[in-house]
């Protein structure tokens, strides 16, 4: 095509101009825009749309229906070449689930893999992965419970604070409402305890709730019964012997699973003191001699003085102790480099 063609193009559209009134120019620059207008935008929307691509596979198989998953871009079904989800940020995929966390436009929903649908809406801060048949998500401060189909347990956002994942297990999930409150969720959102507890841990090896009341400890099994209750310092579950429980002078029993009585008084360990006496021997080694006491170390690693009869004579308070003479020693309440303390003598008693 040669450019005699467009000159003659030019010369019949000038003519035309140029016949019209300006009435028709004003309606034909009109018309003009809005078809430039509709035109960008059907452009911007072929962009943002799902585009077909070549049928080949790559990226990694997800759900059961043969779909996949290209990482940071898009699911898409091989079989016919249909991108189903682009623009993904993230994608969490729990083993063995069909149920995902997906992330886009930095907003959380969870999404059927098999499907490639989300069964949520993308409004979420936050997302966990199902457990029990539960998954959870977050807007703000506030947790949402859905079942695997994608429908709402709570009408109503829960408050939850300070607490780094939410996790049901068993069919119950802990749940701290604020810095100093913590209850048990049953699936049905519903308390199983209510979150008037300062702490509620989790045992899964034994299946024991390890919760502290006010100033009482109680330890339930999995149905909730009390299995050992006190006003102890503290409950702690051994992974293989029992119930470490510290009464509030600091003497610790042993309880078993069941919270039978096992032992009245348990150490970690008994170690002798000895004290640099000032002296050297023929090699010029200083010289060490035994005091008449002993430390003992708890379950907690803390030290206390008993005296050559094995008789406790502080509390486990202090972490080292050291004979400084025979008959005074000096107790850290400190570790490592802020390590500060007092001195007592081999009766347990604070010397001024």
């Amino acid at each position: 095509m040669n450019t005699s063609f467009f000159a003659h193009l030019w010369a019949r559209i000038s003519a035309s101009w140029k016949a019209r009134s300006i009435t028709s120019r004003v309606m034909l620059i009109c018309m003009s825009v809005i078809l430039i207008a509709v035109g960008v935008s059907l452009c911007r929307s072929f962009r943002t749309a799902p585009k077909a691509i070549e049928k080949r596979l790559y990226g990694e198989e997800i759900g059961r229906n043969g779909l996949r998953y290209k990482h940071g871009a898009h699911i898409y079904n091989p079989a016919t070449g249909t991108i189903l989800v682009d623009s993904i940020e993230w994608l969490h995929i729990a083993p063995g689930d069909t149920i995902a966390i997906l992330a886009k436009n930095h907003r959380r929903a969870f999404i059927n893999l098999n499907t490639a649908e989300l069964i949520t809406p993308l409004d979420f801060d936050k997302a966990w992965q199902f457990s029990c048949d539960r998954g959870i998500m977050s807007r703000q401060d506030s947790l949402f419970i859905f079942r695997r189909d994608g429908s709402q347990v709570n009408a109503t956002g829960l408050t939850a604070r300070n607490q780094y994942e939410y996790l049901y297990y068993n069919n119950s999930l802990v749940l701290k409402v604020d810095y100093d409150h913590v209850g048990l969720l049953d699936t049905a959102g519903c308390w199983m305890l209510e979150p008037v507890y300062s702490q509620i841990e989790t045992c899964y090896s034994r299946r024991l709730y390890n919760t502290r009341r006010g100033d009482e400890c109680i330890v339930y099994n999995y149905e909730l019964k009390p299995i050992l209750r006190g006003a102890y310092k503290s409950i702690e579950v051994d992974w293989s012997e029992g119930l470490i429980a510290t009464e509030r002078n600091g003497i610790q029993r042993l309880f078993d699973y069941e919270g039978k009585l096992v032992y009245h008084v348990i150490y970690k360990r008994i170690e002798p003191l000895n004290y640099n006496t000032g002296r050297k021997d023929k090699e010029g080694n200083a010289i060490y001699e035994d005091t008449d006491c002993y430390t003992y170390v708890d379950y907690n690693d803390k030290r206390g003085l008993m005296d050559k009869h094995y008789h406790v004579l502080t509390p486990p308070l202090f972490y080292s102790i050291e004979a400084q003479t025979k008959h005074v020693f000096f107790a850290s309440f400190g570790e490592y480099t802020d390590r500060f303390g007092t001195l007592i003598d081999d009766h347990g008693k604070a010397l001024r």
